[in-house]
């Protein structure tokens, strides 16, 4: 199953830019960007994406693209 992950550009200041470049490789990841998710508050102190219509919250920008594939692998989101 595909999974949608779309990230803020404005939170590519925190190091999304290149995670989301690690998970283009993916084929069964769809990433999507826009420039605001609505999560605006967040974006500013917290790393984060949002995973099939889901806010994932992480430290790292390493741990998120973990999270993204181990959902896709049990299915939790995708």
């Amino acid at each position: 199953m595909e999974c949608i992950v779309k990230f803020c550009t404005s939170n590519y200041i925190n190091g999304s830019y290149e995670i989301k470049e690690m998970a283009e490789q993916n084929p069964k990841i769809t990433i999507e960007e826009d420039y605001c998710l609505g999560n605006c508050g967040q974006c500013m102190t917290e790393s984060f994406a949002v995973i099939n219509q889901k806010p994932v919250v992480v430290e790292k920008y390493e741990e998120l693209l973990e999270k993204i594939e181990a959902k896709q692998k049990i299915d939790e989101y995708c």
